[in-house]
This record gives C-alpha cells, structure tokens and sequence, in this order.
C-alpha cells in the first residue's frame, strides 16, 4: 500500500514536460519551507506584541512600512534583471549573464549610496512625532534610533536581495523561501532571547528584527556565488553599463507597474496610524496575518510560474501555458472558500492565537468583524491579482499595467480619503480594493488573449 502511494507521488513529481516537472518540485519545497517560515511568523506576532505591547508594535510597524517606499529607487532593476538573465540562461550565454548580475548589483549599490547620503540631508529635518501624529511624545527617543536602524539595514537589504532574483531566473524560488525561512528564524530566536534579557524597547526591536534578515541574505549571497552560482558571480569586471539599457526599459516597466503595489502596501499602515492610532496598526497587522496565509500560499504557487513563462513564452509553447492558467483559476475558486470560513473563524483564531497568551501581558486585541473582512477580502483581490499579473510579468507584457498603475496611484489619494473620513479604519483597507477594480477585469483579458495568440495593440506590449 505504501510503495504504490509512494510511486504515485513520484511520477506526479516526474510527469510532464521538464519546465512543469522543475515548477513542481519547487513549488512542493517552497510549499515545506514556506509552511515552516508562516509557522514562525505566527508565533513572532504574539511574541513580539508580548515583549513592546500593542502601541510600540503599530509604531515599529508603521516605521518599518514608510522606511520601504524606499524600494522605489530599484525602479525595477530587480525584475528587469530576473527577465533577461532568464533569456541568457536560455540561450546558454553564461558571460551575458554574469554581466547582467554585476551590472545590476553595481547600479543598486550607486543608488543605494544617493538614497543614504539623500536620507543623511533630509531626516534631521524631519519631525517624526508630527509625521505619525498620534504616538506619544513619551517615545520620541526610541522612534529617532529605531528610524536609522531600520534604514541601515533597508540599505543592506536592498543589494542583498537581488540574490533572489538571481535564484527565481533559474526557476528554483524554493531557495529564495528556505533563505526568508531561516531570516524568521533567526529574527524568532533574537526577539526570544530580548523577552529574556532586554526590557521593552523599540530599539532593541528595530537591531533585531532589521539585521537577523541581512545576516543570513550576506552569508547565503557568500556561499552561492561561490558555489552554485559561481559562473554568474558579480564582478566589477564584468560591470557593463552598455547591457543594462536593454535591462531598464523592461526593468522601469516593472518598477512603473508595480508602483501602485508598492504604494498601497506600505502606506495603509501609515494611513491608519494618521487615522486611528497605533494599537490599530497592530489590528490590522494581526488580522492581515491570518487573512495572508492564502496570499503567501499563491505566492508560493505562482512565484515559480514568473520565469517558467518566460521559458515558454520565448519558446512558443502556448499549449502548455493554456493548462497552467487553467489550474491557476481553479486553484484561486478553492481558496476563495477557505478564505470564508477563515473568516467565520476570525474571532475564534484571534482568541487562541493573541489574547489567549496575552492575559498578563499589556492588554488584549479587539479586532471587529468588519476589519476582518475588509482584510479578508482585500487579500483576496490580492490573490487573483497576482494570479493574473504574474504569467503577464512573465512574458513581459506590462505596457497596460504601466498605464493601470499611474490611474491608480492618482485614484488611490482621493479615494483612500473620502472613505477614510467616512468609514474610517474599514474604509482605509478598502481603498485598494475599489482603485484595483479595472485591473481585475482587464489583466485576465489579456492574459486570455496572449496565451489564445489573439492579442494585438495594446493588449500584446
């Protein structure tokens, strides 16, 4: 009975065409690891809120979401680099590829120096209490320390990352999950050893929880370069600025596309702290946690798809893209109802999960029923988003998204504001939602007519 089950499962994992095989794998590993990484993530929130209490958790939060809009100077350098080091993987240019690495990592670190040496100028001019408006003043001291910690290692991370990328244009993100997996960790194991030995500090918070992730990002960019990743190994040598122009065109697409993304995330913690205060940042962080766990699930199904389309796009294989949308769409009708019952269970979960282990602690979490949905079905437009989006990145057809990410980051100021004033927190989270509405309708369109070869126009750029 075993072995046959046994054999089954290899075959699943040896069946197919060998771009579907490798996509299989990746996804089954991602799928341990990313398991074990939500796993730590769920039992450092109850920690973490433990350790600082509600209000310095919403502040460090807040702090740690407005420090990466930052991520806007990459202006896409990341993706475009993850495209084209795809194409010469392909074609077997291992030289093309190392030039395309070190060029990448070249002009991060240039932007990396102009953003350090921008943000040097600018912060001592910034006051930070009237930015978050609703903290108090008895913070003011941690907040100062824990904005340049969290921006030192934002510095860091933003070269070291590109590591990843490196990893997800040879079709294998579960490394890149395993490498996210051990950061938790570490970060889990230094907030545990501060609960022991450090009194509540965002301070202490900040060091731990910026730089446990660079840690294992510079010791995994070390050992890779030097061992898998050899061949590709940045090097000022191979630094040619003349290969990134075909890199930016594609790469300021992305950056332009994923815009509106990146504003919308990291600015709704903000917009509820301005809002409301910062025990509601920790709100919705919780609820956003529970409701997420499908969005990392997609994640870790559709991240390996990005350069699989790439591969099959570039090698005309239409038949085979066809049966991957298919699954993909019936994959997210599955998720959308456990999402319903997570949120009939919401009240349940946030009991067992938060206030259960915080009845000596700082004060318990009351999250109503419509933050919860608003949060749930939020993460569920996310979802199919990304569903949709992802196979389009792929092929590198981004031209509408370009065009759909400047209208939304012109709706989302407007929006987010009449529905602040009027629904307050709620009416924050829903914001994204109603400015994301085109894109959920057209990017399926376009997908559909790009994989049926009847794109044209627009709908084929």
């Amino acid at each position: 009975m075993f072995g046959v089950f046994r054999d089954k499962i290899v075959a699943f994992f040896n069946e197919g065409h060998e771009r579907t095989v490798l996509t299989k794998k990746n996804i089954a590993a991602s799928f341990a690891i990313k398991g074990i990484t939500i796993l730590i993530s769920f039992i450092l929130v109850p920690m973490t809120i433990n350790y600082v209490n509600p209000e310095r958790n919403g502040i460090w939060f807040v702090l740690y979401s407005m420090i990466f809009w930052l991520n806007l100077f990459d202006i896409g350098l990341g993706n475009g680099m993850k495209n084209r080091l795809a194409e010469a993987k392909a074609a077997g240019d291992n030289e093309l590829c190392r030039k395309y690495v070190s060029s990448t990592y070249a002009i991060c670190g240039l932007i990396c120096l102009g953003i350090a040496l921008l943000f040097s100028l600018i912060n001592p001019f910034l006051d930070w209490m009237k930015i978050l408006k609703t903290v108090p003043v008895v913070y003011a001291g941690e907040i100062l320390a824990l904005v340049w910690i969290i921006f030192i290692s934002f510095c860091f991370t933003f070269i070291l990352n590109l590591l990843k990328m490196v990893i997800a244009a040879d079709q294998r993100p579960a490394i890149a999950s395993f490498l996210d997996m051990l950061g938790q960790l570490l970060t889990l194991l230094g907030i545990f050893v501060l609960t022991k030995t450090v009194s509540p500090s965002l301070v202490s918070l900040g060091w731990v929880t910026g730089f446990a992730p660079v840690a294992v990002l510079l010791i995994a960019n070390i050992v890779l370069f030097n061992t898998r990743y050899k061949t590709w190994r940045p090097s000022f040598r191979f630094v040619d600025f003349k290969v990134t122009g075909n890199m930016i065109n594609l790469g300021v697409k992305f950056f332009i596309a994923s815009c509106s993304s990146l504003l919308v995330m990291q600015s709704l913690p903000f917009l509820i702290q301005r809002i409301a205060n910062s025990v509601e940042v920790t709100n919705f962080n919780v609820s956003f946690k529970v409701f997420s766990v499908a969005l990392n699930i997609v994640g870790i199904m559709i991240l390996p798809y990005w350069s699989s389309f790439t591969d099959a796009y570039a090698q005309n294989d239409y038949e085979w893209m066809k049966k991957t949308v298919r699954r993909l769409y019936r994959f997210f009708i599955g998720l959308l109802t456990v999402q319903i019952i997570m949120l009939a269970l919401s009240p349940v979960i946030y009991y067992l999960w938060i206030n259960y282990w915080m009845k000596d602690g700082p004060g318990n979490l009351d999250i109503s029923f419509w933050t919860s949905a608003s949060v749930c079905l939020f993460v569920c437009v996310l979802c199919w988003l990304n569903i949709c989006i992802y196979p389009l990145n792929g092929m590198g057809k981004v031209t509408l998204q370009v065009y759909s990410s400047v209208v939304e980051m012109l709706l989302f100021v407007p929006v987010v504001w009449y529905l602040g004033k009027t629904w307050g927190m709620v009416g924050v989270i829903l914001s994204p939602v109603i400015v994301y509405f085109p894109r959920m309708i057209w990017a399926p369109v376009q997908l559909r007519k790009l994989i049926n070869k009847t794109s044209t126009g627009i709908w084929n750029r």
